[in-house]
């Protein structure tokens, strides 16, 4: 699976300054109402309700919100990056600080599609060193054609 279809440069934030989880949830969801031409709330609101049933911090730095958002046709991503030194902390399995959030928006109807990108991120984000890797990104492009490599190993 190339995660390519569901992600573009423009939907990563690199060094988010947020202070707490739902800050950071609610800058990921503007930025995904933006470039989805959605009201905010069209996408926050799946996204906490999900949260709400519990945490998607996976641990080892990593969370992986998610949510489906009526109207959406196909899974939709979008990554931040903490800013360095800033530390998110969220409910994680292991206690470590969030680093880097994935936010996995998808339709409302069952596929597969969303299931499989999931399936995929969990490998993704088992290997430390990919987390290490993208936290040295130096900017934008390099994280995100880094990510889709790392992605497609994974995969």
């Amino acid at each position: 699976m190339d995660l390519k279809q569901f992600l573009t440069p423009e939907a990563i934030i690199l060094d988010l300054t947020a202070t707490t989880y739902p800050e950071a949830l609610t800058t990921m969801c503007q930025l995904a109402a933006r470039l989805l031409r959605r009201q905010l709330a069209e996408i926050l609101e799946p996204v906490l309700e999900r949260e709400n049933l519990g945490p998607t911090a996976v641990g080892g730095g990593v969370a992986i919100p998610h949510g489906k958002v009526p109207g959406l046709s196909e899974v939709f991503l979008t990554l931040a990056r903490i800013a360095p030194g800033a530390e998110l902390a969220v409910d994680s399995p292991d206690g470590q600080p969030v680093k880097i959030l994935t936010l996995v928006l998808s339709p409302m109807t069952p596929t597969s599609g969303h299931l499989r990108v999931l399936a995929l991120l969990g490998r993704l984000w088992k290997t430390p060193k990919n987390l290490s890797l993208l936290l040295a990104a130096p900017d934008q492009e390099t994280f995100y054609r880094l990510f889709l490599e790392l992605a497609a190993i994974a995969a």
